[in-house]
């Protein structure tokens, strides 16, 4: 490709290229104002896959090797000389595979070269073929992996399964590239959106923010070009989610904002519900109590409203708003109504929910604290402590830090919560 000509001969790249270095190279591209998103186009990978390459995931397979240096135009001879004369490695019949086989086996059995030593080979990396055609079948088991990976997510934590939802979603982007019928393309778009928005959400939960927008926004173009405003009011909401926790409040309520009037023209008021107990929070935050108070009320107004409720959507039942009631109640100083919010939340959440029971717990012990009740906030603390314990989620560790800062105001008697909390965020940031 001549657009990238000029950068081949600069020395820092025929460095990187030499090395066979290709996250350095695609460093140098985005550093020089190549756009992430374009480097995928070009290369035909998905843009999360190029976040991990810059990151340090080596690029060991031939083929993808072969297809970057061809995308963007690599003169084949500054990847080194081993790569000049690479090729694929040569085929085996299957009487050698089987022999070399039983040979490995054996040896790693009894220890000795019973059946004779063989070389051992480096592992072939084989993509799982994607079916010229795709049908309903195929969009069903999507969302049955979709499922089993967010009932994992609930209940061990993100870092869990977001190796394996990337993995399911490399294979997944090929079936929008195969034949189908029209009816199936808008399932199959929500189906791969739906991925993306779950890569999103464990990415999130480990404290990988970037990792987690690139994921948002492919799912948005997704339902974009399947027009699903449902969907896509979803997704408003998970970007302002994370913003909540990690920006400044009006950022996360223009997000929130953003995706109100979709939600609106959805005509679902389960998902106008969801917008607006957040909203809440957000104004509770900036100090705004009449604004929150007023987003509390129409949210339980419409979560109780008669509306079509897609799969997508169940998550947010009534002790997810619940929940997220006494959350804003907690930030508006209103200790007895908290409390009593986030009790309700958590009698109607079972073991299966193990990541959202930590927040509850969390939130509920804080609330205890700061509201004077020492040996009960204790307590709470305990199992949510110990629940953290359990979890792959930095999320979870990282919401402990309300929690410490009450405990911190409690003098000896918060002491031994304070220091479990330490070890444990420290243990977070050391990883």
């Amino acid at each position: 490709m001549d657009r990238f000509k000029a950068y081949w001969d600069r020395p820092e790249m025929r460095d990187a290229l030499a090395r066979r270095d290709i996250g350095t190279v695609f460093r140098l591209l985005v550093q020089d104002g190549v756009p992430q998103r374009e480097l995928a186009e070009i290369t035909r990978q998905n843009q999360s896959e190029i976040s991990e390459i810059i990151g340090g995931r080596q690029v060991m397979a031939y083929e993808l090797l072969e297809r970057i240096a061809l995308s963007l135009g690599v003169p084949r001879g500054y990847l080194g000389p081993a790569y000049e004369a690479i090729s694929p490695p040569p085929s085996q019949d299957e009487a050698a595979k089987r022999a070399s086989f039983l040979a490995h086996a054996a040896e790693a059995v009894l220890g000795q070269p019973v059946f004779g030593s063989a070389e051992r080979t480096a592992p072939v990396a084989e993509a799982t073929p994607v079916p010229s055609q795709v049908g309903a079948s195929d969009v069903e088991i999507l969302n049955r992996v979709l499922h089993d990976l967010t009932s994992l997510e609930s209940q061990f934590g993100g870092g869990v399964v977001l190796a394996a939802v990337e993995g399911q979603l490399r294979w997944a982007r090929g079936l929008l590239e195969a034949s189908m019928r029209d009816a199936v393309k808008p399932a199959l778009f929500e189906a791969v959106a739906l991925l993306h928005r779950r890569a999103s959400s464990a990415a999130f939960d480990m404290g990988s923010l970037d990792q987690a927008r690139d994921h948002l926004l492919a799912a948005l173009e997704l339902v974009q070009a399947a027009r699903n405003l449902p969907l896509q009011a979803m997704l408003f909401y998970c970007a302002g989610r994370m913003e909540q926790y990690h920006g400044p409040p009006d950022a996360a309520l223009r997000l929130f904002q953003f995706g109100y009037p979709v939600a609106l023209a959805s005509r679902s008021p389960r998902l106008c519900a969801l917008l607006e107990v957040r909203e809440a929070r957000c104004y509770a935050v900036m100090g705004n109590r009449e604004s929150a108070e007023r987003s509390l009320s129409l949210a339980v107004e419409n979560f109780h409203t008669e509306g079509e409720l897609p799969e997508w959507l169940k998550f947010f039942d009534e002790s997810e708003l619940l929940a997220a009631v006494g959350v804003t109640w907690a930030e508006l100083g209103e200790w007895d109504r908290a409390v009593a919010a986030l009790r309700r939340s958590l009698r109607q959440r079972d073991d299966d929910y193990a990541l959202a029971r930590s927040f509850d717990l969390a939130e509920l012990a804080t609330c205890h604290l700061r509201g004077g009740d020492v040996d009960e906030g204790v307590r709470v603390a305990t199992r949510s402590l110990d629940l953290v314990g359990q979890l792959n989620s930095r999320r979870a560790r990282d919401r402990l830090a309300p929690l410490e800062r009450a405990a911190r105001r409690g003098g000896a008697e918060t002491l031994g919560v304070v220091q479990r909390i330490t070890a444990m965020r420290r243990q977070v940031t050391a990883s």
